[in-house]
């Protein structure tokens, strides 16, 4: 098992690992300073390794979401769109997407070498977000799943200003944390953040964003030193005439656009 972001681009093709090493800056070569530090055992919790993965792992990520993710992120919950492994036809599609630009990570179990965690983490440029709505539900293949793609893309268009204001094209955008059942609450899905946070900074990204849907979601990214921008309050967004996340339960009010400039001192919140 590799160990380490460093050790984890074995894992990927000459191709991509060769593509990986002609877009690293001096901020990414600093950051790779820090990778044994970031391996250490964190307050006590679950001793992992990492590495990078593409679509050949689609199978075990996909478990893993579909473990702790899938079933409680707050919207997909509230429409009651989970129903067991492989249900969620866009959000699989979705994944296997991102997969293939070998930017996710999987945490392994270091005494058993067991897959406990994963981190589907993807690239946002800014000239995605002129796609139309209408078009992006043109493709969408249950129609209940419509309502999430619209607020997601609501929340971006009302945040595109970030890309300016932090003078880049393009964030590394960190989609979606599974964990395994039992692996829950022994620090997984922080570490996955942290190790993610330093994958954006080896590839020379110059800021990270994520939607987070739910208060807890929103409270594990601000520990490792993400910001909320702007945010849509479920009660009041409206889609097709309704409310479809109207009375979204566990005291989750609203979905926050997240945001961190890349620059080293970013790491402290990740040591």
């Amino acid at each position: 098992m590799l160990g380490g972001v460093s050790k984890g681009l074995a894992r990927l093709g000459a191709r991509e690992a060769r593509a990986i090493a002609t877009t690293s800056t001096t901020e990414a070569q600093e950051a790779l300073q820090h990778v044994d530090r970031l391996d250490r055992n964190r307050d006590g919790t679950k001793r992992l390794n990492f590495a990078i993965v593409g679509p050949s792992e689609l199978a075990t990520v996909n478990k893993l979401l579909y473990a702790t993710y899938h079933p409680y992120e707050p919207l997909t919950k509230h429409l009651g769109l989970c129903n067991g492994l492989n249900s969620l036809q866009d959000m699989d599609r979705m994944v296997e997407e991102h997969l293939k630009k070998n930017l996710t990570l999987i945490a392994y179990d270091q005494e058993t070498g067991r897959p406990v965690g994963a981190a589907v983490n993807n690239s946002c440029h800014m000239e995605e977000l002129e796609v139309p709505l209408e078009q992006e539900l043109a493709q969408t293949i249950d129609p209940r799943y419509q309502a999430v793609q619209a607020i997601h893309h609501q929340l971006r268009l009302e945040n595109s200003h970030i890309f300016e204001e932090i003078g880049t094209k393009k964030m590394f955008s960190i989609k979606m944390i599974g964990v395994g059942e039992e692996d829950r609450g022994q620090g997984v899905a922080t570490n996955l953040i942290r190790r993610s946070i330093l994958l954006a900074g080896c590839l020379g990204f110059r800021a990270i964003k994520t939607e987070a849907s739910g208060t807890f979601s929103k409270e594990t990214f601000q520990r490792v030193g993400m910001s909320p921008a702007g945010s849509i309050k479920y009660a009041d967004f409206t889609f097709k005439g309704e409310r479809p996340f109207a009375g979204v339960d566990n005291g989750n009010s609203e979905i926050t656009f997240m945001k961190k400039k890349f620059f080293q001192s970013s790491l402290r919140h990740i040591l």
